[in-house]
């Protein structure tokens, strides 16, 4: 599988969506909001969802492109800290992707549902990585293997100069997205990032970061961190 391209039902992940949107919104930390106020913003999603469409582009590699941190597919090389932490012999194959929720074309509407429309994009990419992971889960293939969680630039150890490298083995073009010179991707709401396919359902990086091996120097959760400490916010 090279170059795949996977069109994902949104109505599959509209669950998962809605719960990170209420996790961005601060709705399910425990403090009272007026329900008035969360009518308005999950009533947000009607004026965007026809506008949504969660694609992927996806490529399969074999388990010996991975050695220690270093993967070498198809040429290049990928490094990603985490994987230090993962037993070689657990791991029997990776899936690299790009993946896009597309761009909105609502520039007209108030300051206020524009913020709930970027919310909403959010929550749809989060949740088309899960779609997509349960995608994989569900190939013949993987019948009695076990698709990972995601890895990517920017996360667990491995630095967001790596997005070039995505572009360099993905035709992003075959789903409208491309790598601008500035860096960012172009629909801004994409990911680019891999799964592995291990022989055992493990969680082998641990949870909430604490046994992630990043520098911390491009990790947004970690710089997200550093001003919660820096302000001493709790």
């Amino acid at each position: 599988m090279k170059n795949h391209i996977i069109s994902l039902d949104k109505d599959q992940g509209k669950e998962i969506a809605e719960k990170n949107f209420k996790d961005m919104c601060g709705y399910n930390r425990g403090k009272p909001v007026p329900q008035k106020i969360i009518d308005r913003s999950l009533r947000s999603l009607n004026d965007v969802y026809h506008q949504l469409e969660i694609k992927a582009l996806i490529s399969e590699y074999e388990k010996t492109c991975v050695d220690g941190i270093n993967m070498l597919l198809d040429g290049k090389l990928f490094i990603c800290n985490a994987l230090a932490q993962i037993p070689s012999e657990e791991i029997e194959g990776i899936y690299i992707y790009l993946l896009t929720v597309g761009e909105l074309g609502l520039s007209e509407a108030s300051i206020l549902n524009q913020v709930y429309y970027d919310m909403w994009q959010n929550a749809y990419m989060d949740a088309g990585q899960e779609i997509l992971r349960q995608y994989l889960q569900g190939l013949s293939c993987n019948t009695d293997r076990y698709v990972s969680d995601n890895f990517g630039p920017g996360f667990f150890g491995m630095d967001v100069s790596q997005l070039e490298q995505f572009f360099a083995i993905l035709d992003g073009e075959k789903i409208s997205l491309k790598l601008l010179d500035s860096g960012f991707m172009s629909p801004t709401k994409s990911y680019a990032g891999f799964f592995l396919v291990t022989n055992s359902r493990q969680n082998f990086v641990g949870n909430d970061c604490e046994n992630c091996l990043s520098s911390g120097k491009t990790c947004m959760y970690c710089k997200a961190g550093r001003k919660l400490a820096k302000y001493n916010i709790q």
